[in-house]
């Protein structure tokens, strides 16, 4: 098909990334495996840019004998959706941290990723999702808390289980592009997580950013004080409860806010109150929107930032743009994710097992998107819609993919892709 095949997106993710070498490469402490571990990567990988449901239908896919073909497995080999869970458990975590981190920044210097957000500067968001709400299945790992249900007529109180995850999110351009997850430590508050994802990420990709941005959770010293220590800009919503927030308030009862062409009236200040700690001044920016909203977008009427960018980075009339983005791609993100590929489906219950599956599952979200766009580039009859083009190429094409195994040579090189 001139606006792309699947044949044409295997081709393209192992000449762009050597996704499937990569993957098929890492360390397994398996110990007389009855599947290598590269077809179950792959296997991995593709059920979930197909946006596959359960891990019985991963199973299934890794009993076909098109798809075995296709990746190589033999008669000899097993195959179940059994196996094909449990291998995740032997993975290593850096290597897995490692290949997300790489494959960003193979996205960045190929050109994928550019820096044409709203704003002009490139900038990252951290944010913290829920996963797995479960009253039965958990494990060492997982949170508790208790809620009360009603059975048989009588509230009763239940424990229940779930895991969460903060994930440093690129927020530059049209393709948000999630770099990194750190999951939480039962008991542990998302801001300790979040710091520790920031330390581990942010030496690695500080060239490819500006600035870190978060929720009124991050307007804290250590948030400020960390990103600045990296070479960035931290950005954070106000808490509200800081002795900033009472100066801006003093500084808007007696001046009025600067207008900007977005009508958006604008306040700001710079507070030296955290100057020890951060090493740094912070300004202070209130905006107010003075335009009128449509009711059902439910559009906020005030914003403010607290940040450590000065006026090159961060020019006051940009903060309303900027603040609001946060929410566009937060949302964008975790709702495309918790939608198209069951981000929040439990096919694997180990703590190593989640954060693959949660690296596999943003990195099938992002390589379905730069596909989309590199193959209807040029096409003059692609769909319009992302749904139209997905059912056509990504699930329609996928049968007669399968189905040419038997006319096509085995083991095809991967940068043919198979």
């Amino acid at each position: 098909m001139a606006y792309g095949s699947c044949r044409g997106m295997r081709r393209y993710v192992n000449r762009v990334f050597e996704l499937e070498k990569r993957l098929g490469g890492m360390s397994d402490s398996r110990v007389d495996p009855t599947v290598p571990l590269p077809p179950i990567m792959k296997t991995w990988i593709w059920a979930f840019m197909r946006r596959t449901a359960s891990t019985e239908q991963i199973g299934n896919l890794l009993k076909d004998a098109r798809w075995r073909k296709r990746v190589g497995l033999t008669d000899e080999d097993g195959g179940s959706p059994d196996t094909a869970a449990r291998a995740l458990d032997t993975l290593k975590l850096e290597e897995i941290q490692e290949q997300a981190v790489d494959l960003f920044l193979v996205a960045r210097r190929e050109g994928l990723l550019k820096d044409d957000g709203p704003f002009g500067h490139r900038g990252l968001i951290v944010d913290m999702n829920e996963l797995f709400c479960s009253e039965s299945i958990h494990c060492a790992d997982c949170q508790v808390r208790e809620k009360e249900v009603v059975r048989n007529g009588e509230k009763q109180k239940v424990k229940e289980y779930y895991h969460q995850a903060v994930a440093l999110i690129w927020a530059s351009g049209e393709l948000p592009w999630v770099i990194g997850w750190e999951m939480l430590h039962p008991g542990e508050g998302e801001l300790p997580a979040a710091l520790r994802l920031l330390d581990r990420l942010l030496p690695r990709v500080r060239r490819s950013a500006n600035w870190v941005m978060g929720d009124a959770l991050y307007c804290c010293r250590p948030f400020y004080q960390l990103v600045h220590a990296h070479g960035l800009e931290g950005m954070a919503i106000s808490s509200g409860v800081t002795e900033m927030d009472g100066d801006i308030e003093l500084l808007m009862k007696t001046e009025p806010g600067r207008m900007t062409p977005a009508q958006v009236a604008v306040w700001e200040y710079e507070s030296e109150a955290w100057v020890k700690d951060v090493k740094c001044k912070l300004r202070v920016i209130h905006c107010e929107r003075r335009y009128a909203a449509k009711s059902y977008k439910h559009e906020r009427r005030s914003l403010r930032l607290i940040t450590t960018a000065p006026v090159e980075v961060l020019p006051a009339g940009q903060a309303w743009r900027v603040g609001r983005c946060r929410w566009w791609i937060e949302n964008g993100t975790f709702n495309i994710l918790t939608r198209d590929y069951q981000l929040t489906h439990n096919y694997r219950h180990t703590p190593t097992a989640i954060a693959v599956l949660l690296f596999l599952r943003s990195l099938a979200q992002c390589l379905v998107q730069l596909y989309r766009r590199f193959a209807t580039a040029r096409s003059q009859d692609a769909p319009k819609t992302g749904v139209e083009w997905f059912r056509l190429v990504l699930q329609d094409d996928w049968t007669r993919y399968l189905d040419t195994a038997w006319a096509e040579p085995a083991h095809l090189p991967a940068l043919d892709g198979g």
